[in-house]
């Protein structure tokens, strides 16, 4: 007789680690949609508030997800989960600052403008991307109590 799988450890299924896991794909979609907006722009093309606000929304749910991660570490003091949840928090804490101040600099009211360097950015954006696929895939490890994908967490982030 086959036996049914348990999961190696008690998932964390609750409100936060769902809303953690919207938010990585939230972060990811809305990257994207700011990547396609800005394709084959030039630089001064881009000091329009719509560009500003869309870097700010990223941020701000960066933030939240931070703010939800930071919960559950302190919540879960267990060490498996702390450790994981730690590390996640380590990897993802500045995150939001490329966005903010990029942000800053786009803002079409500020009399000295300066250039973005597009290419230094959208590795900036990649980076941000990788981070989240990665930091999602641990959510969902830790959501459905796997311990796959889990082991090698410190030398990924």
């Amino acid at each position: 007789m086959a036996e049914s799988k348990k999961p190696a450890y008690e998932p964390l299924d609750c409100d936060d680690m769902e809303r953690s896991i919207l938010l990585c794909n939230g972060v990811e979609y809305l990257i994207d949609e700011f990547q396609r907006e800005i394709n084959c722009k030039e630089p001064n093309q881009l000091y329009k508030r719509e560009y500003q606000s869309q870097l700010l929304k990223i941020a701000d749910n960066l933030e939240e997800l931070l703010h939800r991660l930071t919960y559950l570490a302190n919540k879960n003091n267990k060490e498996f989960y702390f450790n994981n949840l730690y590390s996640i928090l380590k990897s993802l804490s500045c995150t939001p600052n490329v966005l903010i101040i990029t942000a800053y600099y786009l803002d079409p009211q500020r009399e000295f403008k300066r250039f973005v360097n597009r290419n230094t950015f959208e590795f900036e954006l990649n980076q941000i991307v990788k981070k989240i696929q990665f930091i999602k895939s641990v959510l969902q490890s830790l959501y459905n109590g796997k311990k796959a994908g889990l082991k090698l967490i410190s030398k990924y982030i």
